[in-house]
């Protein structure tokens, strides 16, 4: 129920914790004298109704003292609750520097998808918050509070508080016996949650290929079947949720109906006190434990509440120390200068147990190379790899007969561009947007690049708004690619780049490309094969595997999976 590796991530902030765990423990022995102050008072206030006059002012006093012990409850409620805000927003923000510093110094190169990253980041950390904040201090209020009622009610009677003693613990032992079932269910809930939110979003961006490929509705059925798995594992975490809530209720209300009864019983009977009392105190002490028996339950049940929020932020948390638990790699030695060959040797890849690429080889040298093939087939992740986004599960990387990673990461990057449909550009004039990329860039030289895109119609002092509202999908690849071409790189990576454009806008994209490919080694995904007519080498993928590579040409005269789906997208092109 508590995870070591995330209790020893506070360090000396666990003091946090043993602070609030006190401050309760303070605020539940006041609640108790605010309670036992008020049956004083009923008690002098009846006998001021038999005509003891004294009894009258006692009262008053006693009532003053239950307004003081539940002002100074109040009071270590509230601080209380400041250090809990104090520990979680530590927490919070520990987590998010330390969580990003790593994501990093990894270059991204994370078991973890960027939007698993991005959930694990927000809400994830936002669970974690909890965890650290609520659950834990209640975990070990809950394990004090009824040893304290315990000591407390015992000197009235012993058998009522071993009673309450006694059920208590049904209470955890009901929390044990959920929590394997949960671990599993809300491990496969964070799992397939993340799961279900890449797929719906590579889907939604691919919808146009997706479309003319014909593979919709098997997508269409495959995003059914996730969603619908999706929400059985939802319904399962609620009916576990609800059935824990359930039991617990039922041994904290049973549990205070029982000491009810055998304090009543007691009173009939006579109280097991281990001190001395009045006879005619006996009714009040009664009253006094039926109001403070709900207490003993109260700790262990807000516990249980906070069980299932910790659960979720405990899995976030392991998949966040498993980031944290990822060595960093050393940055190459060697001094990147120019490329003259990339090779693919032997590459396999997978995401968890799923392979994405298997045995994948083939080279590069000048010129244009086009990666083609269905959604899945591994386009994406090839190029991720060639730009070390990711790192593969075996089989090597080269540039010029050198492994990838043997370069620094400031001379491997200041060669290779990598290009996609979701490019970043940043909201500013596009002076500004160009002097990011190239600091020593001239005026007269970002007009030259605009007119080579098409774009030369916008002033350099032109503002960029917030999700490019003032230009259009095929102005803001255009912009894209002019960006890049302020730079002096010696491979260019375009991944999907013409998806979703205008076709005058993808006609200069490609020509661009064309230009490139004379002198540069460009390798370019693309769902559209009419976009590859111009390249070396096309590599059709299928499952992982280049199953086709050839020239385009040769390609399409052939009967083959290339030249059916070239001609499938023809004339589905037409329709559109």
């Amino acid at each position: 129920m508590i995870n070591k590796d995330l209790l020893n991530y506070l360090g000396s902030k666990k003091r946090c914790i043993f602070i609030i765990v006190i401050l309760n423990c303070i605020g539940l022995l006041l609640s108790v004298l605010t309670t036992g102050s008020f049956v004083l008072a009923i008690y002098y206030f009846v006998n001021y109704a038999a005509n003891n006059s004294d009894s009258f002012v006692n009262g008053i006093y006693a009532l003053l003292g239950a307004l003081g012990f539940g002002l100074l409850r109040i009071l270590a409620g509230y601080y209380s609750s400041k250090f809990s805000v104090a520990l979680a927003d530590y927490v919070t923000y520990k987590l998010r520097h330390e969580t990003y510093e790593k994501y990093l110094e990894l270059d991204g190169k994370t078991p973890f998808t960027t939007n698993e990253m991005a959930q694990l980041s927000t809400e994830g950390i936002e669970q974690l918050r909890l965890y650290y904040s609520n659950y834990l201090p209640s975990f070990f209020y809950a394990m004090i509070a009824p040893i304290l009622l315990f000591i407390i009610i015992m000197f009235f009677d012993w058998t009522v508080a071993l009673l309450y003693l006694c059920c208590v613990p049904l209470i955890p032992m009901s929390i044990v016996a959920v929590s394997k079932w949960a671990k599993k269910i809300f491990a496969k809930y964070w799992n397939q949650y993340t799961a279900l939110g890449d797929g719906f979003l590579d889907n939604t961006k691919g919808m146009k290929e997706l479309k003319i490929f014909s593979y919709d509705q098997k997508k269409q059925e495959q995003m059914d079947g996730s969603a619908e798995g999706f929400r059985k594992i939802t319904m399962k975490v609620l009916t576990m949720q609800l059935a824990s809530v359930t039991i617990m209720d039922l041994v904290a209300f049973g549990g205070a109906a029982v000491g009810i009864v055998l304090s009543l019983n007691s009173m009939r009977n006579g109280l097991h006190s281990l001190v001395a009392i009045p006879s005619d105190f006996a009714l009040y002490i009664v009253m006094f434990m039926i109001l403070i028996g709900a207490e003993f339950f109260l700790p262990m049940r807000a516990l249980g509440s906070a069980f299932h929020i910790a659960m979720n932020g405990a899995t976030a948390g392991k998949k966040i120390m498993t980031l944290f638990d990822i060595p960093v790699i050393e940055d190459g030695k060697k001094e990147l200068t120019n490329i003259e060959t990339i090779e693919f040797d032997h590459v396999n890849f997978k995401y968890e147990e799923n392979p994405v690429l298997v045995d994948v080889s083939f080279k590069m040298d000048k010129g244009l190379y086009s990666l083609v093939g269905l959604s899945g087939s591994g386009k994406s992740t090839m190029a991720k790899l060639l730009s070390r986004t990711i790192r593969p599960i075996s089989g090597e990387i080269k540039i010029n007969g050198i492994n990838i990673n043997e370069f620094t990461k400031k001379s491997f990057y200041k060669n290779i561009a990598y290009i996609s449909n979701s490019s970043y550009i940043f909201h500013t004039d596009i002076r500004s947007i160009f002097k990011f990329y190239n600091p020593n860039i001239t005026d007269e030289r970002i007009k030259e690049l605009l007119k080579e895109v098409k774009l030369d119609h916008l002033p350099l002092d032109y503002v960029i708004q917030e999700d490019y509202t003032n230009i259009s999908g095929g102005e803001k690849q255009r912009l894209t690619l002019a960006l890049y071409l302020s730079g002096e790189f010696n491979l260019y990576i375009f991944d999907e780049i013409t998806s979703n454009i205008d076709i005058e806008s993808e006609e200069i994209i490609l020509e661009k490309i064309k230009e490139l490919s004379k002198d540069k080694i460009v390798m370019m995904i693309s769902h559209r094969l009419k976009s590859t007519e111009y390249s070396k080498e096309v590599n059709y993928l299928e499952d992982g595997k280049i199953i086709l590579s050839d020239t385009f040409n040769n390609l399409l005269n052939k009967d083959n999976e290339f030249s059916r789906l070239y001609k499938l997208q023809d004339s589905m092109e037409v329709v559109l």
